[in-house]
């Protein structure tokens, strides 16, 4: 072998028969001729990349010639020190072509509620991801690959939230879209969340705010002025204590309102478990008194059919008839809890009626016992429907 790759070196190799010539060059690590038993002489180069050994044909001899091979060869060798396979499987090139496709984030957010919500998340929270995810990030975001979403302009984003009068709605926020980058990372579509690091925009706050008889009487009142659908709604809401999106999402078939039954399938429920409601004659004549807009949905959208969802806009337009302050829709559930606890109802009848897993039927009590006390319901829900009734009264006197 001669010390390193000449011209006169390489004419004079001989092809041989049934065998492959190599000859190294001293210079350049890695850097040879190579002959083949037909005589065809090419330049490579071997190297190794991520631990891997790989070989590169640079070219035959004399087409190319032996000092552009050598500048061939260390281009490739400076690539491979940069930590770049200068001669890349094709596997290695659809990875790389796969890397630098466009993730559009409207996209990427379908594909995060389709793929991963849907499939491990209860129904109810999957709408609820979604709409936030599409209430407040998809309309500036939509056409942005989601690789070039910074910290940043999620820390803003959910400062204006907050900044908006809507502190636990920011942090609802942070949880959807940390969840969404977090599958992404996942997936493969990014090497880090842009979420990572960020701290919720504000403290959460255990809400204990129930509304007095004043109150009370004027809720009821501005439901009346209200109209469809979010007046009867407001008024459900008390009527029932139950969550605002079970409601909103009431369909007719699981009405009976001859027995004055409301039965909530599992899947429609925060505990997902069937809940039954027993409807007072107050409640029952408030749902038959309703036009049917939809053959599912007890409050649908004039549009779509569809059921309601515009929480945000509906109490909006609310608040500015109630004008009571500082309120929102779950205070309602929670003033119905506490004036049927205050009316004498056993607190595990009350548990029961707002459907908690936890308190008198967590554990292993919750487990066995089964008995679904729909005549205690019943009682405490009528009871609570009269003294609505008895507000409601007094305020037209």
């Amino acid at each position: 072998m001669s010390p390193h790759l000449t011209d006169l070196a390489i004419r004079k190799l001989a092809a041989a028969p049934g065998k492959r010539i190599e000859l190294w060059d001293s210079k350049i690590p890695g850097f040879g001729m190579r002959v083949t038993p037909t005589g065809a002489r090419s330049f490579v180069l071997m190297y190794r990349v991520n631990g891997h050994q790989r070989r590169m044909t640079l070219g035959q001899y004399p087409i190319l010639s032996l000092a552009k091979a050598r500048e061939k060869a260390i281009t490739a060798l400076q690539q491979v020190g940069d930590g770049i396979d200068p001669n890349p499987t094709k596997e290695d090139q659809q990875r790389h072509k796969d890397s630098q496709a466009a993730y559009r984030f409207d996209e990427a957010i379908g594909s995060f509620v389709t793929l991963h919500c849907e499939r491990h998340n209860r129904p109810v929270t999957a709408r609820d991801t979604a709409r936030i995810l599409n209430s407040y990030f998809v309309a500036p975001w939509a056409d942005r690959d989601i690789r070039a979403i910074t910290r940043i302009e999620i820390v803003r984003l959910l400062d204006s939230i907050a900044e908006d009068g809507k502190p636990s709605a920011a942090n609802h926020a942070l949880s959807a879209i940390r969840k969404f980058f977090n599958w992404c990372v996942e997936r493969g579509m990014l090497d880090v969340s842009p979420c990572h690091g960020v701290k919720k925009p504000t403290k959460d706050r255990s809400r204990d705010r129930v509304l007095d008889d004043i109150e009370i009487r004027t809720i009821w009142q501005a439901a009346d002025k209200a109209g469809y659908p979010f007046g009867p709604i407001i008024k459900l809401l008390l009527l029932t204590a139950q969550r605002r999106n079970e409601v909103g999402r009431m369909q007719w078939d699981h009405l009976d309102l001859t027995r004055g039954l409301w039965t909530l399938p599992a899947e429609l429920t925060k505990s997902n478990r069937q809940h039954i409601v027993p409807l007072s004659p107050e409640a029952c004549r408030l749902l038959a008194s309703l036009p049917r807009l939809s053959k599912d949905y007890v409050f649908a959208t004039r549009n779509t059919g569809g059921p309601f969802v515009d929480f945000s806009g509906g109490k909006r337009v609310f608040d500015q008839i109630a004008k009571v302050e500082g309120r929102t829709l779950y205070d309602l559930r929670r003033t119905a809890a506490t004036q049927m606890a205050k009316l004498g109802t056993p607190p595990h009848v009350v548990e029961r009626i707002l459907n908690h897993t936890s308190g008198t039927f967590g554990g292993v009590a919750g487990v066995y016992n089964r008995f679904q006390y729909v005549p205690e319901m019943r009682e405490a829900l009528e009871r609570w429907a009269a003294k609505l009734h008895e507000l409601a009264c007094d305020m037209k006197h």
